[in-house]
């Protein structure tokens, strides 16, 4: 069985008794639910300080004549029983069409809640006009009804009756709908997308009475004590006056339609009204003997059916401790799988950190590599540079070392020519005798020098060539070591470039993170609150 929750009411009603959006809540204020089912809150939903309540058992609603009392009974038979003859206090056909303007499209939204499990559903009607036109014809007046049962994703609060839906209401009581109020396609495509996205919500559309009634019967909720709810406000009378009957007949046939489907026995009645009246010619007691023999045949039928639907609700009641036990038990199991999540979490959370860390410490390191890279290859770069230009020094001298022995040897021939031509003088002055000798020991001398500066010119061109190879290699270890220290300079910059492109981008996360918590998405009042 279920009780009224919570009602919603978004741009309906006449002129003097409007409702632009307004939610009249009975929760949290009956007794305990006995048999609590586990339900799945919402992701910025509270957790329950305890067991749920049952609604209000009663409620009194003050307002003057003309505030809207009927107006509200109206719109609340007009979901429980659809079509215009079931309206409240009188036989207008069109009550409900002047609820509506032409822009609107009128929601009356009725939350219920089971009164052993505290399961709720929602059952809804949205109307509005076609082409956005009022108009007398009743086939331009559109019509529809829906049910789901609130979950994460759709629930009475965030119903898309507009564009945009708050995440949480600014206050109790106050509309979460922002933005342009949707057209009834936009809203049945945004309730279809949502019942896609959470297969759980069970959303259903309806857009015809007897299939919308049959469908509430399976919900649970019975269109038949909303019926007698309505005969007996249609006067706004007391509810006595619903059973003050006048003869056994008219009692009879009241049981019978609480009891029958009239759709099924609209036929049967015709029937028994044409046998009637044959039988009215005959005596009193023939006609009520036969009326008793069929009261008494209907009444075995009713027992039969009391009895099925007995036993069906025993099997019922079976699968629901089933279903209730199971649902205790994963309760348990998601407490249990929470807890290991929350510490797997907090596992994440410090390896993160340490990654972290260990990120910062390697890239520090890189930087403080690459620098000592920098200065080995600048200080390799000079030594090289020192022992280049020495070298070169070395070069040079050998270079003029080996040209003066290029300019000795003429000197000495020189030289030698001059001392020959003396001693050669001397020696024609001083005695012929004596030329042959002197001829002997000059040409002696002369051979001997001749080798001595030939073997001192391969000594320079040696030297020369030994010192022109180690210049060459020292050339290339330094063209090397140039070049490594390019590569040294080009990975530092690059270096700082990365390390100032992370501290933007940690810039921006936290500004990111500020806004975020601005915006309401994270947490941050708590003390210790980590927003990141």
């Amino acid at each position: 069985m279920y009780e009224l929750s919570r009602i919603r009411l978004y741009s309906i009603g006449p002129a003097g008794a409007r409702y632009a959006d307004t939610v009249l809540d009975l929760r949290g204020v009956g007794e305990p639910v006995p048999d609590p089912a586990p339900t799945q809150a919402e992701f910025f939903e509270e957790e329950p300080a305890g067991p749920p309540r049952r609604p209000a058992p009663a409620g009194v609603l003050f307002l003057e004549n003309g505030g809207g009392k009927s107006v509200l009974l109206k719109l609340i038979f007009s979901v429980m029983l659809p079509g215009h003859r079931n309206t409240l206090g009188g036989a207008s056909s069109g009550v409900l069409r002047k609820f509506l303007l032409a822009d609107d499209c009128g929601h009356v939204a009725l939350e219920w809640q089971h009164t052993r499990t505290g399961e709720c559903v929602v059952v809804g009607k949205v109307s509005e006009w076609r082409g956005r036109q009022v108009s007398n014809d009743p086939r331009k007046f559109a019509e529809a009804w829906y049910s789901f049962r609130p979950g994460p994703g759709l629930s009475l609060d965030n119903l898309p009756v507009a564009e945009s839906t708050a995440v949480r209401p600014a206050a109790e009581g106050a509309s979460g709908a922002q933005g342009r109020r949707r057209t009834m396609k936009g809203f049945r495509d945004a309730l279809t997308e949502a019942g896609k996205a959470y297969p759980h919500l069970e959303v259903y559309w309806e857009e015809i009475h007897d299939r919308w009634n049959e469908h509430l019967g399976e919900l649970g909720l019975d269109p038949e004590l909303f019926r007698y709810q309505r005969e007996m406000n249609a006067d706004e009378g007391e509810a006595a006056g619903l059973f003050a009957v006048k003869k056994d007949s008219d009692f009879t046939d009241l049981l019978l339609r609480a009891v029958t489907d009239t759709r099924d026995t609209d036929g049967l009645a015709d029937l028994v009204h044409g046998f009637g009246n044959k039988l009215g010619r005959r005596s009193e007691l023939m006609a009520e003997r036969d009326f008793t023999a069929g009261s008494v045949d209907l009444l075995n039928r009713i027992v039969e059916a009391a009895g099925t639907r007995a036993r069906a609700r025993d099997v019922h009641a079976g699968a629901e401790r089933r279903t209730r036990t199971l649902a205790r038990r994963l309760s348990a199991r998601a407490a249990q799988e929470r807890g290991r999540a929350a510490d797997l979490a907090q596992r994440v959370t410090e390896a993160a950190h340490e990654v972290t860390a260990a990120e910062s410490a390697r890239e520090r390191s890189a930087l403080i590599a690459a620098e000592l890279a920098y200065r080995h290859a600048s200080l390799a770069l000079t030594v090289a540079d020192k022992a280049a230009a020495a070298q070169r020094r070395e070069l040079l001298e050998a270079r003029t070392l080996h040209a003066a022995w290029q300019a000795a040897e003429s000197v000495l021939r020189h030289r030698a020519a001059a001392d020959r031509s003396a001693r050669v003088a001397a020696a024609i002055r001083e005695a012929e005798r004596d030329a042959a000798p002197a001829l002997a020991a000059r040409a002696t001398a002369a051979a001997a020098l001749v080798r001595a500066l030939h073997t001192a010119a391969e000594d320079g061109e040696r030297l020369a060539n030994e010192e022109e190879e180690r210049s060459a290699a020292l050339q290339a270890a330094a063209e090397t070591a140039h070049r490594d220290a390019t590569a040294a300079a080009t990975a530092a910059q690059r270096a700082r470039s990365e390390a100032e492109h992370l501290r933007a981008r940690l810039s921006e996360v936290e500004q990111e993170t500020a806004e975020a918590v601005r915006a309401g998405w994270l947490d941050d009042s708590a003390p210790d609150a980590d927003p990141a």
